[in-house]
């Protein structure tokens, strides 16, 4: 039987968030600069299928 989660709160949840995205930042395994040009293409793209 699967084990109950735990419900977190909305600030929980970003404070984990926060937390593993600048664990991946320091074992440079995400480059801010890179993730947010891929967001943003990625958000260009929707924008252009949608039109």
């Amino acid at each position: 039987m699967p084990k109950k989660k735990h419900p977190e709160t909305p600030e929980e949840q970003s404070k984990r968030f926060q937390a593993e995205v600048e664990r991946l930042i320091a074992a440079g395994e995400l480059d801010p600069e890179k993730a947010d040009a891929t967001l943003d293409a990625l958000v260009r793209k929707g924008a252009k299928d949608q039109a």
